[in-house]
């Protein structure tokens, strides 16, 4: 290799190769430096070896994740691409200059704390999921020998238990919303209603607040009383509008749920409010709110859900559990479901089922049960719930 200064203060260097078929092959790079052009050279030679682009243990985090970033582009779903993409860009500026070499599992565990500590343990998993796989690319690029991240130890945290209303609070908290919805009706119409349906059809079923908002006419099966969950509703990330994803969260829980009469009756109480033709078509919404047609944003039942849970007669009601206003959430009304059909039966595979959780262990930690197929716990809702309906 030759390296020569220009009299432009550049410097322009020449060095041979040997390609993967074993030609020889001549280099040439001019850069601001010797190691500007060394660089390039290596970038060069890499390319005759089928391994351009390669990270190696010099280069930077930021390369990293953002090799990471690009090898998952095609194999994820657009907003899961999303959470990677708006991960990375936080993360970047705290450790995007170190190079991969540097990254030694003390200082992995390092910034994850820092990633705690500024940014709360949600943020943890986020990050981790990004540095295990950045370091997994490297791997794979010859650059590391082994992934930092699997080095270290998962904290024990105590996990809190999941929290699930009673028969009793329920009961309370369908009071308060139908005596809500009579306020409210005066001036939002139809949309009045819709907190009480969403809360029905989520108690009768289990599902997330996106799968319940995604489901349509075309869905229900009014004669054996079940609905089809195959999909949810989501950002589209390019517009940013809600649209119905025809997959769920994980693989393989698309199902039929049997629903109770209760949840059943506020489908087709929605469906009787439709005016329009349109409105009722298959391929439509089952719950929708004034705009008819169109799908209604989970935000707007989350926000109805905190205006309502803050009546004094709900917050004694929780007290007695050891519940705050705070606790009432839609993922709470889904553990619902599944807490009552687990301790009703006696068996989590039932509330496994209900919630289409792939492994039971998911159920046990976060919830109290499993999910179904052709999953059915209608009779049991039915005889705990159907008969303490509010208002």
């Amino acid at each position: 290799m030759k390296i020569t200064p220009q009299g432009t203060g550049s410097v322009t260097a020449r060095a041979w190769t040997r390609t993967a078929g074993g030609d020889r092959k001549r280099l040439r790079a001019t850069g601001t430096s010797e190691a500007d052009v060394l660089d390039k050279l290596k970038q060069q030679a890499r390319g005759y070896l089928f391994v351009d682009g390669v990270l190696s243990e010099d280069s930077s985090m930021a390369a990293a994740l953002a090799a990471w970033v690009e090898d998952r582009a095609s194999n994820v779903r657009p907003q899961t691409l999303r959470i990677y993409r708006d991960t990375v860009r936080w993360l970047s500026p705290m450790i995007g200059a170190m190079s991969i070499a540097e990254m030694r599992p003390a200082v992995v565990k390092r910034v994850l704390r820092d990633v705690e500590r500024t940014r709360g343990e949600g943020a943890v998993g986020h990050a981790r999921t990004a540095l295990s796989g950045a370091f997994g690319v490297a791997v794979e690029d010859e650059a590391l020998d082994h992934n930092p991240v699997l080095s270290l130890r998962r904290q024990s945290k105590e996990r809190p238990i999941p929290k699930a209303l009673t028969v009793e609070q329920v009961s309370v908290l369908r009071q308060v919303i139908a005596e809500r919805e009579l306020r409210v009706a005066r001036y939002s119409g139809t949309s009045a209603h819709l907190l009480r349906w969403v809360v029905e059809v989520m108690l009768g079923s289990g599902l997330r607040i996106s799968e319940v908002l995604a489901i349509r006419h075309q869905d229900i099966d009014w004669e054996l009383n079940r609905i089809e969950v195959s999909g949810t509703i989501v950002d589209d990330v390019d517009s940013w509008h809600l649209v119905r994803q025809d997959e769920l969260k994980g693989r393989g829980q698309a199902r039929f749920i049997e629903m109770p009469a209760f949840a059943m009756s506020a489908l087709a109480e929605a469906r009787s409010s439709m005016q329009s033709i349109t409105a009722r078509q298959p391929a439509m919404p089952a719950l929708q709110g004034q705009a008819e047609g169109k799908i209604v944003s989970a935000r707007n039942i989350r926000r109805s859900l905190r205006d309502a849970r803050e009546d004094s007669r709900l917050v004694k009601a929780l007290a007695s559990t050891g519940l705050v206003p705070d606790d009432v959430t839609p993922h709470t009304l889904r553990r619902t479901a599944a807490t009552l059909v687990a301790a009703a039966t006696g068996d989590l595979r039932n509330a496994q089922e209900l919630l289409g959780h792939a492994d039971e262990r998911t159920t046990k930690k976060h919830y109290a049960g499993v999910a179904f197929k052709v999953v059915g716990s209608a009779r049991v809702l039915d005889q705990l719930l159907g008969g303490v309906a509010g208002g």
